[in-house]
């Protein structure tokens, strides 16, 4: 099984299962479904390459190398999420002092992008565990593309 954990950051996963259960994942759940659905063709044709007849867990990897290559679930939605982190943080940082908010988002790419970026990527491995009969009725929906 391909896994991935943030290099950069020490996330818990009881802390990711715990925003699961609260629900704070939903949105990233529902986009996830959306990404299996709109790269069925793409996953199936890599997964037809491991075997001619590919089981769950071959699906599911195709699945998490393919969301490797492209490093998001939703680009759009992650750079809406992103911009209001910096916008947060520009909040919270001319709370206390005149700082430009160009030079706030510049430093908080830096500091924090990768890491942000990492955390995102690890929620979605989370939750194709989490979500996996889903993902798979949506992968299996149409059978071998």
């Amino acid at each position: 099984m391909i896994e991935f954990y943030p290099q950069s950051i020490y996330y818990p996963r009881e802390a990711v299962e715990a925003k699961f259960a609260s629900g704070e994942l939903q949105a990233t759940e529902k986009r996830l479904l959306e990404f299996a659905e709109r790269h069925r063709s793409a996953i199936w044709e890599s997964a037809l390459e491991d075997s001619s007849e590919p089981t769950d867990a071959i699906l599911l990897d195709n699945l998490r190398a393919f969301l490797l290559s492209i490093g998001s679930i939703h680009p759009a939605f992650e750079m809406g999420e992103l911009i209001k982190e910096i916008k947060k943080e520009v909040w919270y940082q001319n709370e206390t002092q005149d700082v430009s908010p160009n030079e706030i988002a510049e430093n908080w790419k830096k500091t924090y992008a990768i890491k942000w970026r990492e955390a995102r990527m690890f929620e979605a491995f989370i939750l194709i565990e989490r979500c996996s009969k889903e993902i798979l009725n949506i992968l299996r929906a149409t059978g071998k593309v």
